[in-house]
């Protein structure tokens, strides 16, 4: 059986893809945690709203994380940097509301070469907080799963990924565009309007000796 996370690459050196990996990788350990992931029916609305606002929070993230390409020359945005350091009155919240508050891949930072860059997750299935969802029971959660795996995946992947604080516009529509079919995913087969109704769901594998009775202890218990 395949891993769902198979292409990933474990060291990344750059924060914003850490950071938005991290975010995802919270999701994803609450949802797989969840006793729906055994039920064929789906879930519920206020799962479907938590899982919406976490993704809507993670495309927040990439927003603030994703830089566009400077119009303005090196030499113009050193200065413009220089600038804003010795300016007491810029503050870091002033900084944030400009629209532009990482400046670190602006300016020549110190060498990051001896940060441990390994991101700190077990993706192989052993981890019980990570496993594996194949065997689970609902399709359309599993689908979720998949997709935000397929999602950490690609982030590991970007060309910026070995390096520096922000991702290049053109790199995180990648990731948005993943973030985007998870929500469909959330509109489409999530919430108490798309549950489908099953009389019996439950699996004879899913239950142990003790749940259910079987031939032989039906026959000892219709002895007198």
């Amino acid at each position: 059986m395949n891993n769902s996370f198979t292409g990933l690459r474990k060291n990344v050196g750059n924060r914003a893809c850490r950071a938005l990996i991290s975010e995802l990788m919270a999701v994803r350990e609450q949802v797989v945690l969840r006793a729906e992931m055994n039920e064929a029916s789906g879930w519920d609305d206020p799962l479907n709203h938590w899982l919406a606002g976490e993704l809507g929070r993670v495309r927040e993230s990439a927003a603030v994380l994703t830089t566009a390409k400077s119009m303005v020359d090196q030499a113009t945005l050193n200065a413009k940097r220089r600038a804003e350091a010795s300016d007491e009155t810029n503050s870091l919240l002033d900084r944030y509301n400009s629209g532009n508050p990482i400046t670190a891949d602006d300016i020549l930072m110190p060498n990051a070469v001896d940060t441990p860059n390994e991101l700190p997750f077990d993706f192989s299935g052993a981890d019980p907080n990570i496993p594996q969802v194949y065997d689970r029971k609902n399709a359309a959660m599993v689908a979720f799963v998949h997709e935000l795996d397929r999602t950490v995946t690609e982030i590991t992947k970007l060309d910026c990924q070995g390096s520096g604080h922000t991702i290049p516009d053109t790199q995180a529509a990648i990731v948005i565009a993943y973030l985007d079919s998870m929500y469909t995913l959330l509109q489409i087969k999530g919430g108490q309007q798309n549950r489908r109704e099953i009389a019996q769901g439950t699996r004879t594998t899913q239950a142990t000796a003790n749940d259910v009775v079987g031939p032989e202890i039906a026959d000892v218990a219709a002895k007198p």
